[in-house]
Formats: C-alpha cells, structure tokens, sequence
C-alpha cells in the first residue's frame, strides 16, 4: 500500500496532466455533492474518475517504460507513448460525457430552483 501511495503522489508531482485530474476530480466531487448525486449516479461518477486515474497511470508507467529501453527518439516509442496518450483521452472524454449525462439536468434543476 505505501508504495501505490508513494506511485499516486510521484504521478501527481511529476505529471502536469495528473494535477489537472486532480483538480478535474475534487471539481466534480464538490459539484456533484452540491447538486445531490444519488448512490446509482455517485457510482458512475467514481467509476468515470477511476478509469481517467487507472489510464493517467498506466500511461505514465508505459511512458517511463519506454524511456528506460529506448532513451533516443524512435518511431515505434513515439506510437507506443501515443497510443497510451490516446487511452487516457478515451477516458477522458468517456469521463466528461458520464459527468455531463448525470450533471447537466440536475445542475440545471438546481438552478431554476435558486
């Protein structure tokens, strides 16, 4: 467990892109407990934020991967590091659309009714 804790903290040290999922995140946190997120809706939320965590994760790990084998600029580290890249961006768009299916009718109920 301290070491996954050490690897979380190193990523969001190190990886501008994971600071931004970590404001991403308490964002959507503080929003969805303002606009009352039931349990279902919670669950897609967390499973959204996990799957952008999970590829953040194993994107950075495979970039360093990569680094570590083959230090010089190389067409085949180029895609490896692109497509991993592209992982995180699936989730990411995945992520905001789940956000956005839940949020926008509640948000905008929450404001027609303050």
């Amino acid at each position: 467990m301290r070491h996954a804790l050490q690897g979380l903290l190193e990523l969001i040290r190190s990886e501008r892109n994971a600071r931004l999922h970590l404001l991403s995140t308490v964002l959507v946190l503080a929003l969805g407990y303002q606009i009352g997120f039931d349990a279902m809706e919670w669950l897609w939320i967390g499973l959204a934020i996990a799957g952008v965590w999970f590829a953040e994760l194993i994107n950075s790990a495979l970039e360093a991967l990569v680094d570590l084998a083959q230090p010089e600029v190389h067409p085949l580290a180029k895609k490896a590091k692109d497509y991993a890249a592209a992982a995180v961006l699936v989730m990411a768009i995945w992520a905001v659309s789940v956000f956005a299916l839940l949020a926008i009718p509640k948000l905008w109920l929450y404001l027609m009714l303050n």
